[in-house]
């Protein structure tokens, strides 16, 4: 099942697609989490990558001002 499929399912509002794979032509969705295709390792083409949106979408990041970096800083000293 792919995103767009899972989301249907679940009755959540679809990401909007933001452009494709140049090698394999896999749809990427603005909640796309790396800046590579999935499917076959492509890089994305750098104007797709940038309007990538996975924090929107529930992708979790760890910047140094967030209490979970602070948190995890304090693990690895120990």
């Amino acid at each position: 099942m792919n995103q767009k499929e899972s989301a249907q399912t679940l009755s959540l509002e679809v990401p909007p697609q933001i452009g494709r794979c140049v090698k394999c032509q896999t749809e990427i969705f603005a909640s796309h989490p790396y800046a590579w295709c999935t499917s076959c390792n492509e890089p994305i083409p750098y104007g797709v990558n940038m309007q990538r949106r996975p924090i929107m979408y529930g992708t979790i990041k760890v910047t140094p001002g967030s209490s979970l970096f602070t948190e995890t800083a304090k693990r690895g000293r120990n």
